[in-house]
């Protein structure tokens, strides 16, 4: 009996895709550098007053403990209807761009 190189060409085929399907893709969560809360809106009227408040410290009431400030609320999923304090697990970079004491959050969720 003859075999047909196309019969071993489609048999190989498929042994080929079918052995990459079964393998599990395995992605491992990169850590956060700081769990942190926001605790409110900065209502304060100065030069660098304004944006979020939050804290890596632990401390919930606001305008104590080391606070930074950060805006863009709806760049990182605060909306006006939401209840402080809001616990949440942060990547961020100092912002150099000016003098105030801002932070630029790069990653964020929600703890």
């Amino acid at each position: 009996m003859k075999k047909s190189p196309q019969l071993i060409a489609i048999i190989l085929t498929l042994f080929f895709l079918g052995s990459n399907s079964c393998q599990k893709e395995i992605t491992q969560e990169v850590p956060y550098i700081n769990n942190a809360i926001i605790t409110g809106y900065d209502v304060r009227a100065c030069v660098c007053c304004g944006g979020l408040m939050i804290t890596f410290d632990g401390e919930l009431k606001p305008y104590t403990g080391a606070f930074r400030l950060i805006s863009n609320s709806a760049d990182i999923g605060i909306k006006q209807t939401d209840t402080f304090p809001i616990y949440v697990k942060v990547d961020w970079k100092e912002d150099t761009t000016n003098i105030c004491n801002h932070i630029l959050i790069t990653k964020i969720a929600r703890r």
